[in-house]
């Protein structure tokens, strides 16, 4: 995986352009708006209007969003599973010519959408976010700026840490050490990558904070910044079409549901 696709991308399309608060509470509602639903069928729409956006809107390169399929995919592709060979069923689908439970794959359905489109609205955030518009924002709306802080941090050390896995992969090839092997070698493999990159993980840690204490950060109640933050109109635009937008779709679910 590269080390840029969990990166802000500055493209200056429409959906970049907009206010950091705005594209937060677009993620929120989102969200909100998945677990209202309650069939496949609207799941499946509004996971087409996350992709509308990330790819119209966003712009966000292709090659970006295929390096982080992986993760995008592999939480609600595991739950869909386990759904479908787990829960229980009283009818029967013949897929590829094999049968599984109809409330089984009903079920994984659910949860398989649910996740993928919080994990790619999210993904949309941080890759048209840059997270010190965000910390602004979020202070400007009266969090405490240490906890916007901590927010700050959090998003600013997924590239950074995505890095050090890349770089440890890297040492391990070099090494002949390459994970084109048998599973269980593979699995030693990542044993190896996860303890070193925790370990630098927590250096790079115990480093920030040192650093920030000797500013005698958190000294003062209040923190100005060099850059102001400011709703954008398209912004509130673009929330008021996408309420419009979930509430037309739970309407149109339950006409399906009464037809």
């Amino acid at each position: 995986m590269s080390e840029h696709s969990l990166r802000y991308i500055d493209n200056d399309s429409f959906f970049t352009r907009i206010d950091a608060l705005s594209k937060l509470i677009w993620v929120l509602l989102v969200i909100l708006t998945t677990f209202q639903l309650t069939s496949n069928l609207s799941r499946a729409v509004m996971l087409g209007a996350v992709l509308f956006v990330m790819i119209v809107l966003a712009r966000v390169p292709l090659k970006t969003v295929w390096q982080a399929m992986p993760i995008i995919l592999i939480m609600g592709s595991l739950l869909f599973f386990v759904h479908l060979f787990t829960a229980p069923s009283t009818q029967t689908i013949t897929i590829a010519g094999m049968d599984f439970g109809k409330e089984g794959f009903d079920k994984g359905l659910q949860y398989f959408f649910r996740i993928t489109i919080m994990v790619l609205a999210s993904f949309v955030l941080i890759w048209t976010t840059d997270i010190r518009d965000l910390m602004v924002g979020l202070v400007s709306i009266g969090m405490p700026y240490r906890y916007a802080f901590t927010v700050f941090m959090a998003l600013r050390f997924l590239p950074v840490v995505q890095q050090e896995v890349d770089a440890v992969k890297s040492a391990h090839a070099i090494r002949g050490r390459a994970s084109r092997s048998p599973l269980q070698h593979r699995f030693r493999l990542w044993q190896r990558y996860m303890f070193t990159v925790i370990v630098n993980g927590l250096r790079k840690a115990e480093n920030t904070a040192l650093a920030i204490e000797s500013r005698g950060f958190g000294a003062y109640p209040d923190r100005t910044f060099v850059k102001e933050f400011r709703w954008s109109k398209t912004g509130i635009v673009i929330l008021v079409l996408f309420v419009a937008f979930a509430v037309w779709l739970i309407l149109w679910e339950k006409t399906l549901i009464h037809l």
